[in-house]
């Protein structure tokens, strides 16, 4: 894969996440605050990108068993599951992996 490709997807996923949100435990949708590209340790996921995001105000979610990643339009493109414990109203800051795969 040639890494001009990558650098696009990867500035595409960027844009479309950024005015995204991020849904936890399939039932509270909380608006995204920042996203960065960020390095990642998976050594075998060299043709991927991986988003740092952070979101607003966490305030009614005390577990957190699983989190999607939704663009601007409501189109899933990342998701995780996690055990989270919450303490109080926090920022939540999160990392995917998101791998790019050639298409035929």
């Amino acid at each position: 894969m040639h890494q001009e490709y990558l650098t696009l997807v990867r500035n595409d996923l960027l844009n479309r996440v950024k005015e995204g949100s991020v849904l936890i435990n399939d039932r509270v949708s909380v608006p995204v605050r920042a996203v960065v590209i960020t390095s990642h340790p998976v050594i075998e996921l060299q043709q991927s990108v991986a988003l740092q995001i952070q979101t607003m105000q966490i305030d009614a979610v005390p577990v957190i068993t699983n989190l999607k990643l939704k663009t601007a339009e409501g189109i899933i493109v990342a998701e995780k599951d996690t055990y989270t414990v919450r303490n109080d109203a926090q920022f939540l800051t999160v990392s995917f992996v998101v791998q790019v795969k050639e298409g035929h």
